[in-house]
């Protein structure tokens, strides 16, 4: 962000000369080659060759307004809040101050002079005064550009009281003050405080900010496309939620195909907060072509919104792997591929917007999205609850003399606390806010439980299994889906409806709509709606989604996301399939088709009830023959509570209730039940022997439970297994 800053110095330092220009003004011989000559030297960087030359200048020319300027503007502006500048600020101030009183009629000495105050503590009141003052030169001038300036400064001193005490809560627990600590280390504590002893006070702000806004639109009708009036005048209507308002103050700027980055980004953030989102995704898009690559990159990097300890892995990524991954990130992030828009992404970039709008500063050289306030807003949203109290004046309190801006996120009990100075567009973590937020970060880097859409989408639940492909090293993929219709339409005042299922498949960041189907809906709907998709695949690594929406019923939507491998299959070595948990199923007389030609229906929930019985499918590859072509198969089902549902006090009485061809049952330990037995089929022209069984769970206790299957080729001896975890309802 260093090159933008130094890009807005040179703008800035172009301007004087050109408004000399305007009046006229004759610099003696010279003395315009060393202005020239500095400016120059500013612009590369080299501000303390610049002020060599500047000095030079001054020099031959003592009472050049121009020249006095110039210098004191450089000096100005190359300072920071620090006690060894003051020296140069005072120099500043002088230079000014002479240019002042040799060109009276011209506000922008006046307007360099208030800054210079702006930013001395002690001396904010005189600058406001010296603002007004540099207002009506402004306006008797009749120079338009000067006096956009001037609202602009007086504008940002009313909006900085604005904002200083829009959220001021009062403390009503006399000699109480909030602890930063104590909200680290309890996580009821800012929700027991904030209730018991505060209250917010009411429009408190509210003339600093109509003063703000009035000057801004003041600024904004000498100088239409003034971009820094129409960001402060932004940022103002947006407190207020008065979006189609912003959308009006930027349109000037989008016809001219002007306005910075900055306003592209407020200009995005309205429209989507109006709901635009189409119009949010291409005003986002132009602001991030208007920043430098460097700026760019770092407002797509995922850094900040990923785990720390994978951050190391993200950044040595090489550019198209990068890019590659942020996509694929944002892919799986979408909440519904089947809307137009990638609501995550466009969510992540609201946030960066209003983390620019409201926390950037050039004064301050301060970059929004960089600052800790910025960081905490990309990962979870604007705060919910904004409250900040007045400066502490104990003589033990470790924030005394600063304000203290609490975050507060209801939901999940969230609060990161902020100190700055008064009236101030700066803070930072307070207290030991830093290493919460680190920890919060490792916990949940990235959050968009604020967004409706992703709050309303219900998970779906889904089973997938690969099976051998008919030719060569495709597989077939059978997906299977349930919808929980009843609670989708939960809210529906419809007799029917059509439900819209949608099946995506490919390598992640290049998923491919492969189908799409609609069902309809009777309500109230008493049971789930179940699909299943057949796919046949190539070896590679995929990403499937399955999702289902109802346009004409807000809460009717529901996705299912899994990433899965498509092996190359070892042509001649014994191996079998997933299994397939299905509704409890009646074999044919004769040998087993494939999967989907048996008619079985696929248990997507892979949840069943007490007592309930389901069949498990599978199929087996390259079993070596007798020499009557027949093969034998030794089978192992075991059954093992890998999480019990504590909530109840039902015993481990009986797993298996009855199993298909049982042989033996076995008990290997507590809680783990196995089922062995044989079978033996004639192998025939087949190239697989699929194959089924019944398992009845009894009074199995709720829980989850993983089901694995062991099977041994007799006549070589080899082994194959899978496994698939199942969960047990309550009856």
């Amino acid at each position: 962000m260093r090159h933008a800053f130094a890009v807005a110095a040179i703008v800035l330092l172009l301007q004087p000369v050109a408004l000399a220009a305007q009046t006229k003004h004759v610099m003696p011989p010279g003395v315009d080659t060393l202005v020239s000559q500095a400016m120059l030297r500013a612009a590369q960087g080299d501000t303390t060759a610049a002020l060599k030359l500047l000095e030079q200048a001054n020099d031959l020319a003592p009472d050049d307004p121009e020249v006095l300027y110039q210098r004191g503007y450089l000096l100005a502006r190359s300072t920071f809040l620090r006690v060894g500048d003051v020296p140069r600020n005072f120099l500043a101030w002088r230079l000014l101050e002479h240019a002042a009183d040799v060109d009276p009629n011209n506000a922008r000495y006046l307007l360099e002079i208030g800054r210079i105050r702006l930013y001395t503590p002690l001396l904010r009141i005189e600058a406001e005064r010296i603002f007004r003052k540099a207002l009506r030169v402004a306006e008797d001038s009749g120079d338009p550009s000067q006096l956009a300036d001037v609202c602009w400064e007086l504008g940002q001193i009313k909006q900085r009281r604005y904002q200083n005490t829009k959220d001021r809560y009062l403390i009503t627990s006399p000699g109480l003050l909030f602890e930063p600590y104590q909200a680290s280390q309890e996580k009821h504590y800012t929700r027991g405080f904030l209730e018991a002893h505060t209250r917010p006070i009411d429009d408190i702000g509210s003339v600093d900010r109509i003063e703000a806004e009035e000057l801004y639109r003041r600024g904004l009708r000498a100088w239409p496309t003034h971009d820094a009036n129409a960001l402060g005048l932004l940022s103002v209507l947006y407190d207020q939620r008065r979006y189609r308002e912003m959308r009006d103050v930027v349109r000037p700027f989008i016809a001219a195909g002007s306005g910075s980055a900055h306003l592209r980004f407020a200009a995005g953030l309205a429209a989507y907060r109006d709901g635009h989102l189409r119009d949010a995704d291409t005003l986002f898009e132009s602001a991030l072509k208007r920043l430098t690559t460097v700026e760019r990159d770092e407002v797509l990097s995922l850094n900040r919104i990923i785990r720390k300890s994978d951050s190391a892995s993200y950044a040595a990524l090489s550019p198209e792997s990068r890019m590659h991954t942020d996509s694929a990130y944002w892919e799986a992030a979408d909440p519904l591929l089947a809307t137009p828009e990638n609501e995550a992404r466009l969510e992540y970039l609201a946030r960066i917007a209003y983390a620019d709008l409201r926390f950037s500063s050039e004064d301050m050289r301060q970059v929004g999205w960089r600052t800790d306030r910025g960081v905490i807003v990309a990962r979870y949203g604007e705060p919910p609850v904004v409250a900040s109290f007045g400066a502490s004046n104990a003589p033990d309190a470790s924030d005394n003399g600063r304000i203290l801006t609490v975050w507060f996120y209801p939901s999940k009990e969230r609060t990161f606390v902020f100190t700055g100075a008064p009236a101030m567009n700066y803070a930072t973590f307070a207290a030991d806010m830093r290493g919460v937020a680190e920890e919060q970060r490792e916990d949940a880097p990235f959050l968009l439980d604020n967004l409706p859409v992703a709050a309303n989408v219900d998970t779906m639940p889904s089973q997938m299994a690969r099976f051998r492909g008919a030719h060569g090293d495709d597989s077939e993929l059978v997906i299977a889906a349930a919808v929980n219709t009843p609670n989708l339409y939960r809210a529906a005042e419809l007799d029917q409806s059509v439900l819209a299922l949608s099946l995506r498949i490919g390598q992640p960041s290049r998923m491919k709509l492969v189908n799409s189907d609609t069902v309809p809906v009777r309500l109230p709907a008493s049971r789930a709606t179940k699909h299943t998709w057949s796919r046949q695949l190539p070896v590679g690594h995929y990403r499937v989604r399955v999702e289902a929406l109802d346009v004409a019923v807000a809460s009717a939507a529901a996705r299912t996301q899994a990433e899965i491998d498509i092996v190359r299959p070892a042509i001649g070595v014994f191996a079998i399939s997933d299994m397939m948990l299905t509704e409890k199923f009646t074999p044919p007389a004769g040998p087993l088709a494939g999967f989907l030609q048996t008619g079985m229906v696929p248990h997507a929930e892979l949840r069943f009830a007490q007592r309930e019985q389901f069949s498990v499918y599978w199929e087996n590859y390259a079993l070596r023959p007798d020499s009557t072509g027949r093969v034998h198969i030794d089978i192992q089902l075991r059954v093992t509570l890998v999480e019990r549902d504590r909530s109840g006090q039902q015993v481990l009485s009986r797993m298996l209730g009855s199993v298909a061809d049982l042989v033996g049952l076995t008990k290997e330990r507590d809680e783990q039940l196995a089922v062995r037995f044989q079978r033996e089929e004639a192998l025939g022209a087949r190239d697989r022997v699929p194959m089924m069984t019944t398992i009845g769970l009894g009074t199995a206790p709720a829980g989850e439970y993983l089901l694995q299957l062991i099977v041994t080729d007799r006549a070589s001896g080899n082994v194959a297994r899978t496994e698939r975890t199942f969960h047990v309802s309550k009856e």
